[in-house]
């Protein structure tokens, strides 16, 4: 059943063992590191594992990151998939690699005595205690996570509405449960049921899948999604319509969704505060050849253009915009969500 509240986290408490698990390929691999360290400062349990999986490289490569992660509970391991070019060519978000798909495999690469995991993705910085998540006992045959930023301006009259509402009826999902695939929380069991699914439907209907495995995993888990409160995974959307530290709450996960990135090009909505995991990173892997690609010059153009547009038109075409989502945000990081 879907559920628009997230599960209590004083509740039945689970007694397997637990992962946070982030997937890469080298492009990306200094960023995500950077959200591995930020998820390692908030996590304090001795038996949480951090497992950072980099996709198409070696061992000898994956080493660089021996020192690096000392003292810290993040194991980084060189992974093959060569499974990921059979689904590439269904890919259809082209905003993302292909390496994004290779979170179907999660339970492929992850330690045999994990039962239930936290994956994360590299652009995100984790700002708050985990433990209470990792604790709790996710859905036995769904998963939990938070609203995609579709959800504050679906009841709106825009010209991307028509789309919106076609790629949901797509995929059989409402806007108030579809989800954003960038913070998961969910059993093995559960997502051996799920991904054969989403991998299914991505390519048999690769039309339906604007957003790719975000739109493959929204079918396959329809009816079994318990939200997440937006605290644990506040996108770059939310934060152009609302500081929520200016009201007093501190989400648990930023994600810097679009582009351009705080590393790239810091500034509104996200300041170079936001850098902080990041240079942490640069500092522990100095002297490795670990670097982040400059993106596409078009792609960022893109992203700030389209940044400044939402920007004036809250301020200046539709001002009660800025009320209407801040207060549906703001009821989405309720607490007792």
């Amino acid at each position: 059943m879907d559920k628009g509240a997230i599960l209590p986290l004083n509740g039945q408490s689970s007694s397997g063992s637990a992962a946070i698990v982030l997937v890469t390929d080298q492009n990306y691999a200094l960023p995500t590191f950077s959200a591995a360290l930020s998820a390692d400062q908030h996590t304090k349990g001795a038996d949480i594992a951090i497992r950072m999986f980099v996709v198409g490289t070696e061992d000898t490569w994956a080493r660089q990151f021996d020192e690096a992660v000392a003292g810290t509970k993040i194991k980084v391991i060189a992974v093959r998939l060569p499974q990921l070019a059979e689904l590439a060519p269904y890919h259809r978000d082209h905003y993302l690699p292909p390496i994004a798909l290779a979170r179907f495999w999660i339970d492929s690469f992850l330690d045999a005595g994990v039962d239930r995991f936290l994956y994360i993705d590299g652009d995100t910085m984790v700002d708050g205690e985990l433990d209470s998540l990792l604790a709790s006992t996710p859905p036995a045959e769904g998963l939990m996570a938070a609203p995609d930023f579709l959800n504050i301006f679906m009841d709106e009259v825009s010209r991307g509405k028509k789309r919106d509402l076609a790629h949901l009826e797509g995929i059989g999902c409402r806007a108030e449960t579809y989800f954003n695939s960038g913070v998961i929380y969910a059993s093995r069991e559960a997502w051996n049921d799920i991904v054969p699914a989403a991998m299914k439907f991505m390519i048999e209907h690769p039309e339906h899948c604007p957003a790719s495995d975000q739109s493959a995993l929204n079918h396959a888990a329809r009816g079994r999604v318990t939200m997440l409160s937006l605290r644990y995974n506040y996108q770059s959307e939310h934060m152009m319509v609302l500081d929520p530290r200016r009201r007093g709450i501190g989400p648990t996960i930023w994600h810097f969704t679009g582009g351009p990135k705080p590393w790239n090009m810091p500034g509104w909505p996200w300041d170079e505060s936001f850098n902080r995991y990041y240079c942490a990173a640069e500092k522990r892997l100095h002297g490795s050849t670990i670097v982040t690609p400059v993106p596409p010059e078009a792609q960022t153009r893109a992203g700030i253009a389209h940044r400044r547009r939402s920007r004036s038109r809250m301020a200046w075409v539709y001002p009660w915009r800025k009320i209407t989502r801040r207060r549906k945000i703001l009821h989405l990081l309720a607490d007792d969500r």
